[in-house]
């Protein structure tokens, strides 16, 4: 897979078939600008570095 591929211009935001970290942390840098919430593809390179704890979503709380 080449960034060719993974590009949010050339290659759009649709789920790959697989993807392993390595894929999942270029994703993520290739697809800054994209919400997760609208991006198919960086939700997915999200999710997968998450499962491997990678990374940690943060928890908002609200201040009272």
């Amino acid at each position: 897979m080449t960034d060719w591929d993974l590009h949010p211009l050339t290659g759009g935001h649709r789920e790959l078939p697989v993807m392993d970290v390595e894929t999942a942390h270029r994703v993520m840098q290739l697809h800054i600008d994209c919400l997760t919430t609208n991006c198919r593809i960086r939700n997915q390179a999200k999710a997968r570095l998450v499962e491997a704890g990678i990374m940690v979503p943060s928890i908002w709380v609200p201040s009272v």
